[in-house]
This record gives C-alpha cells, sequence and structure tokens, in this order.
C-alpha cells in the first residue's frame, strides 16, 4: 500500500466533486454528486442550508474514501463562495448560509460604499459588492439583532464542515479577500475595515495561507491533513496552470469567466482583485452575469432550444455578416466591468433583411465583446497577457473558437475545462512538501496541451464592438426607468 495520496474537494453549487491523486500526481478518479438545493426565499436571495449541506459532505466523503487506498490523505478544499454563516458556540447556524450572488444588501451595500467606499477600495482593492461577507454583517444586525447577538463566529461554507470535522475553526486567506475583510497588501485582517464595520476580529476564524494545514486528524484508518478551504476559482485557476504572472484563463461557459495573474495588481472598481494561491501572485477577475445563458435565451426563442451541433452547423456558412447588428447580452443585469443589476439585454440593427443565421451569430459575438470588454480594461493598465487559455462548453461550438480570438484579436489556446478537485488535490501536493510552487507551476505548464485558435480576418466586428460599448453608454439610464 503507498503512504500518501492527494485528495481535492470542491463544495459547488449544483455538485460536491472528490478527486484522488496518487503518490506521484496521476489522476485516479474523480467522484460526484450532487449538492443540496439553493434555496430563494425571496426574489434575489439565494441560501443554502449548511446542515443540510454538511450530512450531505459526509455521505459523500464515506463514498471517496472508498476510492482511496493509502494511510495517509493530504486534502485540499475549496467552495462556492463567499458565503455568508453566522454560528453560535456549539458551531450551530443561526441562519441560512447566504450565497455570494445574494442582493438583498443593495441599501447597505450603497450606504458601505457612501460611508466608507473610499476607505475599502484603499484597503480591500474591491469596492463593496454583493459577494462581500461586508454589507450582509450589516444587513444581518440590523434585521435579525436577536440572533446577531448569538454570534460567534462567522464562517464560510468549508469552515462550517471543518468545524463539525475537527472542531477547529479556520479559513483561508484566499477566502478574506473575497469576503472583503483583507487587507490586500499585507495578507492580513483589516483593522481599518473592522473599525470601520464596528466588528471585533474574534468573529473571524483564524486565518491560514494555503499550503498551510490543520493538525492531522483520522477517519476510520486514514490519517487527513486538510489546509483551510479556498474560494472554487482558484483551484480551477491551478488546474488551468495559472501559477505564474501574466496569464490570462477565459472560462466560457454558462456565465463568463475572466482571469489574470499579475504580480504587480491595480486596482480597478470595474474588476475583483483576488489573491493568487501564494504570496506575491494575485488574480484580476472578471465574471459575467450569463454567457452561454444568453446563447440559450436567443435558441430558445427560435425553437432550436439544445440544438448546439444544428446552430453551430448554421453559423459555419462564411457569407452569414453581421455588420451593424449588436446585441448586449444583459439578459439578468451584469456583473463585470459594468456592475450594474438594472442593465437590459438589446437586439440593435435589425434590418428588414436580417434572417435568423444573422441574429444567432450576434448572439455568440455579444458574448465575446462582454470579454473583451475585460481585456480592453486590463490592457489600460498597462498589463501585457503571455499566454490566454480559453475553455468551457460554449467554446466547444466551432464559431465560438473562431470568433472569440478574432473579437480578442490574440492567439489562445483551447484546453480541457478546468476542474476546481483537481486543481485542489494540487495544491494539497504542496501543502505537503511533496512540490513547491514553482514545480507544480513547471508540471502544469508541461501537461497543459491545447488546439490553437488563431484569429481571423472579419474586419466589421472592431466596428461592432465599438457600437457594443456606445450602447450601454447610451441607454444605461434608461434601463432605470
Amino acid at each position: 500500500m503507498a503512504d500518501n495520496s492527494y485528495v481535492g474537494i470542491d463544495l459547488g453549487t449544483s455538485y460536491i466533486k472528490g478527486s484522488v491523486l496518487d503518490e506521484n500526481g496521476n489522476h485516479v478518479v474523480t467522484v460526484k454528486t450532487r449538492a443540496p438545493a439553493i434555496v430563494s426565499p425571496k426574489p434575489g436571495w439565494t441560501e443554502v442550508d449548511p446542515l443540510e449541506y454538511n450530512f450531505v459532505f459526509k455521505r459523500f466523503l464515506r463514498k471517496l474514501l472508498k476510492k482511496i487506498f493509502t494511510k495517509k490523505v493530504y486534502l485540499g478544499l475549496s467552495s462556492m463562495a463567499p458565503i455568508f454563516i453566522p454560528v453560535d458556540r456549539e458551531c450551530y447556524p443561526l441562519y441560512n448560509g447566504i450565497l455570494y450572488n445574494d442582493t438583498r444588501a443593495e441599501e447597505e451595500i450603497k450606504e458601505l460604499n457612501d460611508l466608507y467606499g473610499d476607505l475599502f477600495f484603499e484597503e480591500n482593492g474591491n469596492p463593496v459588492n454583493n459577494q462581500q461577507w461586508l454589507p450582509k454583517i450589516l444587513w444581518f444586525k440590523k434585521n435579525y439583532p436577536e440572533l446577531f447577538s448569538k454570534t460567534w463566529k462567522f464562517m464560510e461554507l468549508p469552515t462550517f464542515i471543518l468545524c463539525k470535522m475537527t472542531g477547529k475553526i479556520v479559513t483561508d486567506k484566499t477566502m478574506l479577500q473575497e469576503e472583503g475583510l483583507l487587507d490586500y497588501r499585507k495578507r492580513v485582517i483589516s483593522n481599518k475595515i473592522l473599525e470601520a464595520l464596528k466588528i471585533d476580529e474574534s468573529y473571524l476564524p483564524e486565518p491560514m495561507e494555503l499550503n498551510e494545514t490543520l493538525e492531522p486528524f483520522r477517519i476510520d484508518d486514514i490519517v487527513f491533513e486538510s489546509n483551510a478551504g479556498t474560494v472554487d476559482f482558484i483551484g480551477s485557476s491551478v488546474s488551468l496552470g495559472m501559477l505564474r504572472p501574466r496569464k490570462m484563463a477565459l472560462i466560457i461557459g454558462s456565465t463568463g469567466v475572466i482571469s489574470y495573474s499579475v504580480t504587480d495588481p491595480k486596482p480597478d472598481n470595474r474588476l475583483y482583485l483576488d489573491l493568487g494561491p501564494y504570496n506575491g501572485l494575485y488574480y484580476i477577475n472578471g465574471a459575467t452575469a450569463s454567457a452561454g445563458i444568453f446563447l440559450d435565451y436567443i435558441m430558445e426563442l427560435f425553437g432550436m432550444k439544445n440544438m448546439y451541433k444544428k446552430v453551430d452547423k448554421i453559423l459555419q456558412n462564411p457569407y452569414i455578416n453581421t455588420e451593424g447588428l449588436v446585441l448586449l447580452p444583459y439578459l439578468i443585469g451584469e456583473r463585470t466591468p459594468i456592475l450594474d443589476p438594472l442593465a437590459k439585454s438589446v437586439i440593435f440593427g435589425l434590418r428588414n433583411t436580417t434572417k435568423k443565421p444573422e441574429i444567432l451569430k450576434a448572439s455568440i459575438e455579444a458574448i465575446a465583446f462582454s470579454i473583451r470588454h475585460h481585456y480592453d480594461i486590463l490592457k489600460s493598465h498597462g498589463y501585457e497577457v503571455d499566454t490566454i487559455y480559453a475553455t468551457g462548453g460554449v467554446l466547444k461550438m466551432k464559431a465560438m473558437q473562431s470568433i472569440l480570438p478574432t473579437v480578442m484579436n490574440k492567439r489562445m489556446i483551447k484546453v480541457e475545462e478546468g476542474e476546481e478537485s483537481i486543481g485542489d488535490a494540487k495544491i494539497a501536493m504542496v501543502a505537503s512538501g511533496k512540490l513547491t510552487w514553482d514545480e507544480l507551476g513547471e508540471i502544469l505548464e508541461r501537461e497543459m496541451a491545447g488546439e490553437l485558435l488563431e484569429p481571423s480576418e472579419i474586419k466589421y466586428l472592431e466596428k461592432n464592438y465599438r457600437i457594443y460599448i456606445q450602447l450601454y453608454q447610451q441607454l444605461k439610464e434608461l434601463f432605470r426607468i
């Protein structure tokens, strides 16, 4: 029997996934189970029951243990984040976990930005936003003062599960950054932010670095050492080889995710600033509200629901001309870079000659434009990109493989989708001392193989992109009527 294995578990919105690597880092197996349903008690509210999630996690872990044949496991955790869970001294949740995309605290966001926006941005590198704990803490304190008075700690989902499993109350610094509580330069909890919120640091779990582990604990006959649990996108970024500066990852799935690695971040209130997995590396991130969601909507309008192959075949026609036809993909508002929940979708430039193929193609172009918008902001700060990795379900379409690099005017490498749990297991290898971050980076670069996507010559797409940018600027006040 081998001595060690490395396991990554991602606590996701739809699934809990676990991947097992052997002592040499080879992938053994990935197991998944459906996560507890996200509940929405009111429009714009999204919650998860921590106790139910913990119950499903424990059952899942038993299933995963049957795939492990080593005496010791180094465990890397990640989770959808941030999630705000207030608990009492028995680690019992006083309220459901409030998710990152919950919009109940809009008033508190405005209040905090009006009072402390400059301070928070200076300390954390991010504006106050609905992903963070800051407005949720204020909302909870205002609306449930009795429960707030009983609160012992604020927790993320991995913190809660580790508390139940080990009794330890820890969190990862990457989590604290996303929660809006960290001084990003010093990698420590910001006293200035806590003082502004009138929150004592005792409410927070003990911070840990990603390559640190808890004291060993035993499950059955297996000894575990676990990290404190990072943000899910860190796991996927590691699996995509984003361990050196000047790399970009584009994930075009239901939503669009843009991540750029850098050592000298220049915070911009249109994008998110996150810590990288090790000291000195940062990720500048964007996240759109819809990508594949928008394409699915347009396809369904045309009676072509789930007909991706048919749509892709239609769009292979080189004579489909979308010049002057521009769509805004803001079906459910937009996150970065405009951060406007009231933004709407628009079809601009319809003529009596416009047919279904033109609108289908323009919808894919709109998704690419939303990604390009982020890229232009990064370029405006002088950032240079050495490598672009592109992945995601929408990128399986030949049309997107052609349109995205053309809109970006950049070569890119199409790779397999980043698996959070694989990245988590790789992180566990570093935490175990098996590899350094540099060694892991070199291994991942050798392993990253994919298809080269080249820009093509469609000159009017640049003109369409300029219309795309101007459309929102011209219409944003009308969206508020």
